[in-house]
């Protein structure tokens, strides 16, 4: 299709040709140059003008999905210290809730939602879900774990809010470089774009889907209440024998009775699930055995777990940061393209983004409400908070760029540069080392999740600006929903580290600011070795990936994923592997539709023990 001129007549511009069905299933919008690329997006693709988008009953409907999303994402931080993207499941969610609604009750569902407005409640809900919980499952888990308390409840609300929106707030500059010109890939915002097209385009497309979510989340949801509701059923099934003079089972080698690890398996894929696999045999066979052998710690169950995550924690940071140094011209490009405008006139897609009015009036109520939570509840010095505003920033542009080309957020180490940071700046100041952490984490992933629902919204159609002020209606959702949610989940700090919720995130935050506070010395000589070498092999993996061939290099074992080994039961291990198999068969065989089903089926075993997992736990607290 030839594009449109970017001077049009008039009469071209006032009534512009609808959008075709070709123009409206593209992955990336074409054209040779900025304003050629917007020129085509505005006349084929834009449909704002046409269909309805930031409607009550979308955000409505997203809201209460985000509710949704925050719990089961906050239950499944907390088992696993991963988070995973809602944007598919939100979607998933915004078109069956609203079928269902139809059927219920006709007059007040009214008409089908359009795509745009599938996309809306989808961004509300995403934001609630995804961007809000990140903080709170690492950085203010870190904080119980090493002050024995909880902020108040209206502080955790107000921090979790105030950040969340000022990462939404710093991504609005980078929107129209890195999603509509140089058309970053953001594979999950992508992958939500097609699903609500299929949605949205025939039945028969969209059934079979919306049916893998419901049987996912109803089998995971059955097992999880006869096993955590009813007791009927063990957690785990124990290996039988011995190794190394321990038995299995207290060694941890186990088969959980749970679809959740399946379900993230099948999400995180082979490679990384098999170099977990790996990793927890080489840390749980070979080095557990000898240290609980050396006496270096008791063998009480779950003690192992308690050392194991020193040298997890040292090749995860050094895994992250290496490949952050090694992807610098990431921030190079990111900077250059942000500070580097070309002299050309405004374009008319220009009058769709979020106004620079809004962004400075944005920052001149969020920037000094956050510095006064950070002085006056975290004792973090009114210089310093003013420091890990402005990291953040930058630390929020290399988070968008990096989520962009690879769909994967970089909090953790993003998050270890900013302990780092303040590793140095304020010494033997632990809290303030967590509080500054925590900005950097909420806000990157804030900011990368904005990209994400904007790039689905740009392949849609979407007007730019509806979708930012629903990220920020999501954010006050998710802070609204998931603060309470922690504190009934987590009520102290006896929550933590158990077979409920081992929350390795928040260990691995509270241990890292525990040594750049007091330093490596007062760890054992053997603990310090296992950091050294831990670091050693991660930073060994990292430059292997970069200078094999890219064929060879998915048979190159995962830094993260040995790292993360260190930090969970090998039983764990045993149900991400047994998922990523599956993913593993499903890309061998090469069938779009089974890989599409089956992460439709995984999202929906994690949705569904989330789900149950948190009604029982708040049934038995209120109960």
């Amino acid at each position: 299709m030839a594009l449109s001129s970017p001077h049009a007549s008039p009469e071209e511009a006032a009534s512009p040709p609808a959008p075709t069905p070709a123009s409206l299933t593209l992955l990336s919008i074409p054209g040779d140059s900025a304003e050629a690329t917007d020129s085509y997006w505005l006349t084929h693709v834009y449909q704002a003008d046409r269909l309805p988008q930031f409607t009550l009953r979308s955000v409505l409907l997203g809201a209460g999905i985000g509710v949704v999303t925050c719990a089961t994402n906050l239950y499944v931080g907390l088992k696993t210290g991963l988070a995973f993207g809602v944007a598919i499941t939100a979607a998933l969610l915004a078109h069956a809730s609203h079928g269902l609604l139809r059927r219920l009750s006709p007059g007040l569902a009214g008409s089908p939602l359009s795509t745009l407005e599938t996309c809306n409640a989808q961004a509300v809900a995403s934001a609630a879900g995804y961007a809000t919980g990140g903080a709170l499952v690492s950085v203010q888990g870190a904080w119980l774990i090493v002050t024995g308390q909880h902020p108040s409840g209206p502080t955790l609300l107000a921090w979790t809010f105030f950040l969340s929106a000022l990462g939404v707030l710093f991504a609005v500059p980078f929107k129209r470089r890195l999603v509509d010109h140089e058309q970053l890939p953001f594979a999950s915002g992508t992958a939500a774009a097609t699903t609500i097209r299929a949605l949205h385009s025939t039945g028969s497309e969209a059934r079979p889907r919306l049916r893998m979510l419901g049987w996912g989340g109803l089998v995971s949801g059955l097992i999880t209440l006869v096993r955590d509701g009813l007791a009927r059923l063990p957690t785990s099934i124990p290996f039988p024998g011995t190794w190394g003079g321990f038995p299995l089972e207290r060694l941890g080698f186990a088969l959980e009775s749970s679809l959740l690890p399946v379900g993230a398996g099948v999400l995180l894929g082979p490679r990384t699930t098999t170099s977990l696999m790996l990793g927890a045999l080489l840390v749980h066979g070979l080095v557990a055995p000898h240290i609980l052998g050396s006496g270096l710690v008791s063998a009480e169950s779950g003690s192992f777990l308690e050392w194991s995550l020193w040298p997890g924690a040292a090749a995860l940071a050094t895994a992250s940061l290496l490949q952050f140094v090694l992807d610098g011209h990431i921030l190079r490009r990111a900077l250059s393209g942000l500070f580097s405008r070309a002299k050309v006139p405004p374009h008319p897609v220009d009058a769709l983004q979020v106004p620079r009015g809004w962004l400075l009036v944005g920052l001149l109520v969020l920037v000094p409400a956050t510095l006064a939570v950070a002085h006056v509840s975290f004792g973090v010095p009114l210089a310093h908070a003013v420091l890990a505003i402005a990291l953040s920033f930058v630390l929020c542009l290399i988070s968008c760029r990096v989520t962009g080309e690879t769909d994967a957020t970089p909090v953790g180490a993003l998050s270890q540069v900013t302990q780092l940071t303040y590793g140095v700046l304020l010494p033997h100041q632990v809290h303030a080392n967590l509080a500054t952490a925590g900005i950097t984490v909420n806000a990157a992933s804030s900011s990368a999740d904005l990209l994400t629902d904007l790039k689905t919204g740009h392949l849609l159609g979407a007007h730019p600006r509806r979708l930012f002020l629903a990220q920020l209606l999501g954010s006050a959702v998710g802070a609204l929903a998931v603060v309470p949610l922690f504190f009934l989940l987590v009520p102290d700090r006896e929550a933590l580290g158990g077979e409920r919720f081992p929350a390795p995130a928040a260990f691995i935050t509270a241990s890292v600011a525990r040594v750049l506070s007091s330093g490596l010395d007062t760890l054992a000589p053997a603990t310090r070795a296992a950091i050294g070498w831990a670091a050693l092999c991660a930073a060994i993996l990292v430059l292997t990936e970069r200078v094999v061939p890219a064929r060879a290099r998915r048979w190159v074992p995962s830094p993260l994923g040995m790292g993360l080994a260190c930090l969970l039961p090998p039983s764990y291990a045993l149900g991400l592997f047994l998922g990523g198999c599956l993913s593993g068969v499903a890309g061998y065989v090469k069938s779009t539709t089974l890989e599409g089903r089956l992460v439709t089926l995984a999202a929906g075993a994690i949705a569904g023990e989330g789900l149950v997992g948190v009604a029982i736990v708040l049934s038995q607290a209120l109960w």
